[in-house]
């Protein structure tokens, strides 16, 4: 795609921001005023200010190149937000003046509250394109048994957003032509792990990423795309597997997810904390648990949908998780482990009640669900977050009053 076809894209999301972001002005201040407002120096300084920050900050070029993720935008919309109200703030007190009424930080939270929501939308419509426009391209450079996996993945799951692909061996591929992009109207280009392009190629692949061409490992697209990363296009470097899953072990998001575990199965085990005068049967089996510690997990005896409420004292106790990958005997994890040598990351995190490898399940014509489940764990595993485990938690429990035979 050329350079002036992407900053055409980055001028569009700044005047729809800035569109959306003066009708929020308008629209609080027709509430707490009751009448149409005047155009002024102090609400065109701010929906510019907005614009200027969020450009600074790269949220438009990123939203262009499809490369604004949720958590970005959110740390984007919270700085602009409170340099706007400092400045709104430092400008009237260096002018020796009061804050004026449009001007106060009871009328700033709510117009730049709706400035976020329409900075949402932007996302949403982005996330969203392939259903009301042409479909992305993609080049796919691949080694062929790394092109066997994906086709694979493609074929039974399908793409969670449809694109156009273009395939390239990665043995003995000839030179990278620099009008590539203009002749198959790319998008992105992804590489495979076993492809190694010459300097004059890389150079091409950089000179294309600076006229907005998005570049990725082909692991890197199977998670944007098919939201699953089959374990065969995983880096055979413990290093770089260390690098690529450390957000599974630490940081801000597994402790949030540790304090949800506890409020959550707190919660829940003083709601159903009745039940254990009703003496129901136990069942209890050892499991791996983080690190492949094994663990003794708690089942009412019998299948049914409610059986699994017991592990919510496992969860308290620190060795399962509400979300996470499904537990595994120590039996079935060996079996696993010997048939992909990436499946000990799935105990680099606690096993979970229910998990993204679970929720409604693979697809009728999969042959090998044990292997669907893993490339669905290995994506959860890198993409984990308090948003997501809410959405699966809510999935999860509106699946408990849905028959089986409907949730394909």
């Amino acid at each position: 795609m050329a350079a002036s076809s992407r900053s055409r894209q980055v001028l569009r999301a700044v005047v729809s921001d800035g569109l959306l972001l003066a009708l929020s002005w308008c629209a609080v201040y027709g509430w707490r005023f009751g009448q149409w407002p005047l155009l002024s120096g102090g609400p065109l300084g701010l929906i510019l200010g907005w614009l200027l920050i969020h450009y600074l900050l790269g949220t438009y070029t990123a939203l262009s190149r499809h490369q604004l993720n949720l958590a970005r935008q959110l740390r984007n919309c919270l700085a602009a937000a409170l340099l706007l109200v400092a400045l709104a703030a430092a400008f009237q007190l260096l002018r020796g003046q009061q804050l004026e009424a449009t001007m106060s930080r009871a009328f700033l939270l709510p117009v730049l509250g709706l400035g976020l929501a329409s900075n949402l939308l932007l996302r949403l419509g982005q996330s969203t394109a392939h259903l009301w426009k042409p479909q992305q391209q993609w080049l796919l450079i691949a080694a062929p048994e790394e092109r066997r996996a994906l086709s694979t993945a493609i074929e039974i799951g399908g793409c969670a957003i449809p694109c156009g692909i273009e395939w390239r061996a990665s043995q003995a591929m000839p030179p990278l032509p620099s009008a590539l992009p203009g002749w198959l109207a790319l998008d992105g280009v992804a590489l495979g792990l076993q492809h190694q392009p010459s300097a004059a190629d890389r150079a091409i692949l950089l000179a294309w990423q600076q006229q907005g061409v998005r570049l990725l490992s082909l692991a890197g697209w199977a998670e944007a795309f098919l939201q699953r990363l089959p374990p065969e296009l995983l880096a055979s470097a413990w290093a770089e597997r260390v690098d690529a899953f450390s957000h599974a072990r630490s940081g801000p998001a597994a402790r949030l997810k540790r304090l949800g575990d506890l409020f959550g199965s707190g919660l829940l085990l003083l709601v159903l904390a009745p039940l254990a005068l009703l003496r129901l049967r136990l069942h209890r089996d050892v499991c791996c648990g983080r690190d492949g510690q094994p663990f003794v997990r708690i089942r009412l005896a019998g299948s049914g949908r409610f059986s699994a409420l017991p592990q919510l004292i496992n969860v308290w106790c620190g060795e399962m998780s509400l979300v996470g990958p499904r537990p595994l005997s120590p039996e079935a994890m060996a079996l696993l482990e010997a048939r992909f040598p990436g499946a000990d990351l799935r105990q680099w995190m606690r096993p979970g009640m229910t998990g993204w490898g679970r929720i409604i399940g693979p697809p009728p014509e999969e042959p090998d669900t044990l292997a669907w489940e893993l490339a669905r764990d290995l994506y959860y595993l890198r993409n984990h977050s308090l948003l997501l485990d809410l959405r699966l938690l809510a999935t999860s429990l509106l699946l408990l009053g849905v028959p089986a035979a409907w949730r394909r």
